[in-house]
């Protein structure tokens, strides 16, 4: 292990830790801390008197197992822990009782005050509270003993391991939570329930407020008030001890991640007076309201409509402060960056926080997927780590043994804790869903378990058995997939339950001065920080996107940060470097709600994509034939060197090269192709007669490529076809390219102008590591020369006449989808053309949409909103985004299949005329204004190839 610290650990002050309130739902005035320097010692589990030596200091609330605690060392299942202070009473907190409160101690533990014991507890990782009233006066002793036996008994224990290593943490032990004192009248509120009634009016809650009694004084009542802004919605005398619907009026507001808004919540009962707040959402499954989605699908609802939980697992463990976060700061530190990386849902695995960890969701807007922490005895890897290699092993969890729950007693106190862990987060609006038990861990009658947390919450769903061995219970069928791809199952898909995928990812990216050992656990590990995002990206947007499309509801990604040997999360451990640019990964998810909203019935909507201009010559790949990070982006005028295509350890296989040029004229269409697919060289010569509608087409496919001579950079040499039957030039000449082609009926004479100044779209579209495109869309480039179809010459006018070229250069995937879309003319005096183009750049945080005009390019950076009828080809197409208003109104219908399985090809391409407008750059980059698109000759396609 390393010394690795926070920056919040390295600003601690020893005399404020955690200072804030620690019951934000639950808020007196008078209360004071208790963290900060106490003494301790560890002693043999035998001894039960107080120590009369000490060890030294210790830094309450972390574990002695933390660096910050000032103590690290592990305490052993047959060692004492014992704290020491002296505490003095405020003057202020003189009432008529005085509380003494624990957030945690794990696990077991007494409390004396003035040497008299206040009481016990059982359990490590729930508050409790003692009444020190009898024992203390205005100064008094406090000591605490604990006992903690880790993994060495069937009780809960969370991710600790006294042998650490892998997904198992340093164990932590003692006081990991704030210890504080309040000052309450003999009649009190002892809690408050909170729970938004969505289904009775748009704006009631129930409250619960109950009491503490006294036999001298007796409030049958308490006041509540719930005010909005300031402003107050409803004042009400209601009932104690028992719910009570209040109606917040048409002024209430719905919480949500989008809109996290909280209603302040007074409390008065006699001289008690508490504050706390509330957020009005609900929880449900079905979709729109009702049903299933239009796909079949069951969603999970957020206020009554289908919402994408969007995850992480966060585990909330600190390098310096173990369990426990070094500051209140760093606690919503984590959370923020959740919210700007575009997550809208936090996992918080197998531990219960802190409750300002949940006011930090509630106030931020990030939903919460809360576990139960597990318990039992060793776990069988066949039990619980076998599955993650497979999708269907399911063990009926009756057999307690084989999930290490033997022991009935453990089986109880598993369940009691259960019933506190739901009656102590109960109000906490971010609190999405339950999760009784996950990866089999201890796991134990998980339906009854189920159905038992239900009738405890109704209104919060329940993921029964996370991740494998599911029991057909509860609200979800969850599912973890880490060594395989993951698609949706068809058996998923129809379960009446929610899909989750929820757990999935896990990749493993090392930052070099960040990490806590030399050892690392991942389930896929990557080197570099460019390949580790292009990965996320690949995964988010292949797999989880479009399983989105087939139905899943909810996905959570292994991991928020890092944690100890897991070099698996999006943030260090240290949080001190986030692995991923965070606009790319929230446009990511930006993307993934848009699908998922898509699939549910809504317009689909333009995405905004951040990319970066390339102003210098660079190489597409490195010489291992991998994606060299610096070629990613966009240029103006060619600046992309692809000879490294097909070279390198890295570079073999799937390489596709091409020219496809396409020229318009008053009177004819005419696209010319050479390319050399690896496998093959697919070249072409087409031309089409716009009077009459008539075609002509010409091909070659040749094995291997053979006949086919490419320059492996733009601009590098020549393009050549030579085959029996078609033969292409295309050659770069001063202030052009000559365009030349011969088949049995066809000749193309084509000179393709270069004006001064003109510029191509260049754009390098980044999959993996090791599949990427470079394209180039060099778009209204003015065309003259002539074409010859069955003898008869046609002229290719000046001014009317305009030359598109599309050059690839790159390693493709099997299965790709692609719209493109060009066309050229002009408007007013000025040369237009427009360049669009989509769903094979989608998630990839590249795109291929430009305006040119007279020359000047306007980079578009959108991915935008493609809209056409695939039962009427002929139909108008659309595309549309916040700076693209197009519709092209076909002309021409153009249509090519191909279908051997493994390899395949559909086309629908149309040709006929763009009108609309486009938002672009005025006089190089000053300001920027509409421009009209009207009547461009061009065209649109929707192309799927399996290549």
């Amino acid at each position: 292990m390393t010394s690795l610290t926070t920056p919040w650990g390295d600003g601690l002050d020893p005399t404020n830790v955690l200072g804030e309130h620690p019951r934000p739902q639950l808020v007196r005035d008078g209360w004071t801390t208790l963290n900060g320097p106490w003494e301790h010692a560890f002693t043999p589990a035998s001894q039960t008197e107080v120590p009369t030596r000490w060890d030294g200091q210790i830094l309450v609330p972390f574990p002695p197992e933390a660096p910050l605690s000032g103590v690290n060392r592990v305490l052993q299942p047959d060692e004492a822990l014992w704290y020491r202070r002296t505490v003095t009473v405020p003057p202020q907190l003189i009432d008529d009782r005085l509380l003494l409160h624990f957030g945690a101690v794990d696990q077991d533990c007494e409390v004396w005050v003035n040497g008299q014991s206040v009481g016990t507890h059982r359990g490590g990782h729930l508050p409790f509270t003692f009444d020190i009233t009898a024992a203390a006066w205005g100064s008094f002793e406090l000591v605490v003993r604990v006992r903690d036996v880790t993994d060495t008994s069937y009780r809960s224990r969370g991710k600790q391991k006294l042998e650490p290593g892998g997904i198992w943490y340093t164990p932590h032990s003692g006081i990991w939570q704030t210890v504080w004192i309040e000052a309450v009248p003999a009649v009190h509120v002892r809690t408050l329930h909170l729970t938004p009634v969505l289904d009775h009016a748009a704006g009631t809650a129930a409250v619960e407020v109950t009491v503490v009694p006294s036999r001298d004084e007796i409030y049958p009542t308490a006041e509540v008030v719930i005010a909005s802004d300031g402003g107050e919605l409803v004042r009400a005398d209601v009932p104690v001890n028992e719910p009570t619907l209040l109606d917040l009026g048409s002024d209430a507001r719905l919480w949500s991640p989008d809109d996290p808004f909280l209603h302040d919540v007074t409390v008065q009962l006699g001289r008690d007076r508490t504050t706390s707040y509330v957020g009005l959402r609900s929880f449900g499954l079905g979709a729109c309201g009702q049903g299933p989605d239009s796909r079949g699908r069951t969603r999970l609802l957020l206020n009554g409509a289908p919402f994408l939980h969007t995850g992480l697992l966060d585990q909330g463990y600190w390098p310096d402060g173990l369990v426990t976060a070094p500051s209140d700061e760093a606690l919503a530190h984590d959370v923020q960056l959740a919210k700007d990386l575009g997550f809208t849902m936090l996992r918080k695995h197998i531990k219960v926080e802190p409750l300002r960890w949940y006011h930090h969701c509630d106030r931020l807007g990030v939903l919460v997927w809360q576990d139960m922490v597990n318990g039992g005895r060793d776990y069988r890897p066949a039990v619980v780590t076998a599955p993650v290699a497979t999708t269907r092993l399911r063990i009926d969890d009756s057999h307690h043994a084989l999930f290490g729950r033997q022991d009935a007693e453990g089986r109880e106190e598993f369940l009691a804790e259960v019933d506190a862990t739901i009656e102590l987060l109960r109000s906490v609006p971010s609190i999405a869903a339950w999760v009784p038990f996950n990866e089999g861990w201890g796991q134990f009658d998980a339906a009854a378990v189920a159905a038992r947390v239900k009738r405890l919450d109704p209104t919060r769903p329940v993921d029964h058995a996370s991740g494998w061995h599911d029991q057909g219970a509860g609200d979800m069928v969850s599912r973890h997939v880490y060594v395989r791809p993951y698609a949706l199952s068809r058996r998923d898909a129809d379960d009446p339950r929610a899909a989750v995928l929820s757990e999935y990812g896990g990749y493993s990216h090392r930052v070099p001065g960040h990490t806590w050992s030399d050892k690392e656990f991942g389930y896929r590990r990557i080197a570099d920080r460019d390949t580790y995002e292009r990965a996320f990206l690949r995964l988010q947007h292949a797999q989880v996107g479009a399983a989105v499309e087939e139905g899943l509801a909810a996905f959570v990604h292994t991991q928020l940060s890092d944690v100890e040997e897991e070099t698996n999360g999006l943030v260090t451990y240290d949080r001190r470097v986030v692995k991923v640019d965070a606009d790319v990964v929230r446009t990511s998810n930006e993307r993934l709600r848009m699908r998922f909203e898509a699939a549910c019935g809504a317009p689909r909507r333009p995405i905004a994509v951040a990319e970066r201009e390339l102003t210098a010559p660079v190489s597409l790949t490195l010489p291992d034939g991998r994606l060299n990070p610096e070629a990613v982006g966009w240029c103006r005028t060619p600046l992309v060197t692809t000879d490294g295509i097909g070279q390198g350890l890295l570079g073999k296989g799937r390489s596709k090269r091409w020219e496809y040029w396409a020229v318009t004229t008053p009177t004819h269409v005419v696209a010319v192709v050479v390319s050399h697919l690896d496998f093959a060289g697919v070249n072409s010569l087409w031309v089409l007669d716009r009077a009459t509608g008539q075609t002509v087409l010409h091909e070659a496919i040749t094995p291997l490529g053979r006949g086919v001579t490419l320059p492996g950079t733009l601009g590098r040499g020549a393009a050549h076809l030579r085959t029996k039957h078609l033969t292409v030039d295309i050659v770069e000449t001063t202030g052009g390219t000559h365009l030349r082609a011969r088949g049995p009926r066809v000749e193309l004479d084509v000179h393709a102008q270069r004006p001064a100044g003109h510029e191509s779209l260049g754009v390098v579209v980044p999959w993996s590591d090791k599949l990427v495109q470079y394209t180039v869309k060099d778009v209204a480039r003015p065309a003259t020369g002539t074409v010859t179809v069955d003898g008869a010459r046609h002229d290719v006018p000046a001014g009317e006449s305009w030359a598109t070229l599309d050059h690839g250069r790159g390693r493709w995937p099997h299965d790709v989808t692609w719209n493109w879309g060009a066309g050229a003319g002009t408007v007013d005096g000025r040369v237009i053309g427009v360049q669009v183009g989509g769903q094979w750049t989608d998630g990839t945080g590249s795109v291929e949409n430009a305006l040119y005009v007279d020359g000047h390019l306007t980079k578009v950076s959108e991915e935008l909103v493609w809209s056409y009828d695939r039962d009427d080809w002929m139909r108008p197409w659309t595309v549309t985004g916040t700076d693209v208003e197009l519709t092209l109104t076909p002309f021409h219908l153009k249509e090519s299949h191909l279908d051997l399985k493994a390899l395949a090809h559909h086309t629908h391409q149309v040709f006929g005329h763009w009108s609309g407008r486009v938002r672009a750059e005025t006089a190089r980059g000053a300001g920027a204004e509409w421009i009209e698109v009207r009547d461009l000759v061009g065209f649109a396609e929707d192309v799927h190839n399996k290549w």
